[in-house]
């Protein structure tokens, strides 16, 4: 996947690393294990990892049971609670905190 990305973009941002001799004499050896530049090969494993990063930040698992407890509170009738009101109704976090407190004087 991040052979493609790199394929369809134009190269026309740079990307500047520091790193030890020993590190880039890796990254050389794998490069050229692979049949890439040093750079193709660099950005390649980079997005490759992003993607990777993204991908988990976007997607959360659930366990059969997790999914089936989220589908009931999604799909149940209950009636809004008082601080979700007064947050739909544009209220500040103060205003709404000041109505939670009052009600737990009641």
């Amino acid at each position: 996947m991040a052979s493609r990305v790199i394929e369809r973009a134009g190269k026309t941002a740079r990307v500047e690393l520091k790193t030890s001799d020993e590190a880039k004499d890796t990254l050389r050896q794998a490069a050229a294990a692979y049949g890439l530049d040093l750079s193709s090969f660099i950005i390649s494993a980079a997005i490759e990892r992003a993607e990777m990063v993204l991908e988990r930040q976007r997607r959360r698992e659930l366990s059969e049971s997790g999914w089936t407890q989220l589908n009931e509170v999604l799909n149940s009738q209950s009636a809004p609670t008082p601080a979700l009101v007064a947050l739909m109704r544009g209220k500040s976090k103060d205003e709404r905190d000041t109505t939670r407190e009052k009600r737990r004087k009641h």
